[in-house]
């Protein structure tokens, strides 16, 4: 299956603006505002909008992106509702931190949580098809999942580490950002051993595709060393880090995760094969 691309830009957009909700979230949830969380926020609602703005460009009219609304029970049905809940409840959010409404603002928070948790899922969720053995698997949303908490988690941190965080918060946004890094790792692999097991085996979606094949390059290269190990390396570095380099070694971070997630997707879509008496 060739890549589509609108549809894997959505994605990573989609991801990165859960995981910087999520990331204030548990901020509000602990207590203590997020530095920077007005901006956080605000960045997070105009990368979910670049993502949904991205994903119409998939479809053969662009300006019939709302018909899909005709049937609820469709995974891009979910989806679109799914954003707009997630827009309201970050733009709703936005606004009380800018106006100090400190009550409605942590209420809102955990919302945001909740959103920046259940939204990836229901993204990876509607590409979960019988005929596609690779995508058949709820592998894909913790996929979707784990890589939004890292690289949400990433770029807020940058952001709040770079205006100012104390010491204490700047410890605890790191331990998060780590975290993050760490999910993201770990359901990448949770995934490739889906691929190897998955039911329908072919050729043209193997495992051995990855290892040793025609995607071997950006598999190993793009979602393992700079995808993977990289990013934990410089995780782990940020943790022991002096303050003023927590900033690079955290954007370092979520520079690699960026590049892996879109290695990962690519790989995704070339292992979708469809098993052809799923459909006839």
């Amino acid at each position: 299956m060739s890549v589509q691309w609108p549809l894997l830009l959505f994605s990573v957009l989609l991801g990165t603006s859960s995981g910087m909700l999520a990331y204030l979230g548990v901020h509000e949830a602990r207590g203590r505002r997020a530095t920077a969380s007005f901006l956080i926020a605000v960045l997070a609602l105009v990368l979910l909008a670049a993502g949904g703005v991205a994903s119409t460009f998939h479809l053969g009219h662009p300006e019939r992106a709302l018909h899909i609304m005709g049937n609820m029970g469709s995974g891009l049905s979910r989806e679109l509702i799914g954003v707009g809940i997630t827009a309201v409840v970050a733009l709703a959010y936005a606004v009380c931190v800018r106006a100090k409404y400190d009550g409605a603002a942590r209420a809102l928070g955990i919302c945001a949580l909740v959103c920046g948790v259940v939204l990836p899922v229901i993204a990876g969720s509607s590409f979960m098809m019988a005929s596609r053995p690779v995508w058949n698997s709820f592998t894909l949303p913790l996929l979707y999942l784990g890589s939004g908490l890292g690289l949400g988690f990433t770029l807020a941190c940058v952001i709040a580490c770079a205006k100012g965080a104390d010491g204490d918060e700047r410890a605890f946004a790191v331990k998060l950002a780590f975290a993050g890094v760490a999910a993201a790792v770990a359901v990448a692999i949770v995934w490739v051993i889906w691929v190897a097991v998955a039911p329908y085996a072919d050729a043209s979606r193997s495992v051995m595709r990855l290892a040793a094949g025609d995607m071997a390059v950006i598999f190993w290269l793009g979602a393992v060393v700079v995808g993977m190990a990289a990013p934990l390396a410089l995780g782990f570095m940020a943790l022991r880090a002096e303050a003023k380099r927590v900033v690079a070694y955290v954007g370092g971070a979520f520079a690699c995760l960026l590049v892996g997630s879109v290695a990962v997707r690519v790989c995704m879509y070339a292992l979708a094969t469809s098993v052809q008496q799923l459909i006839y």
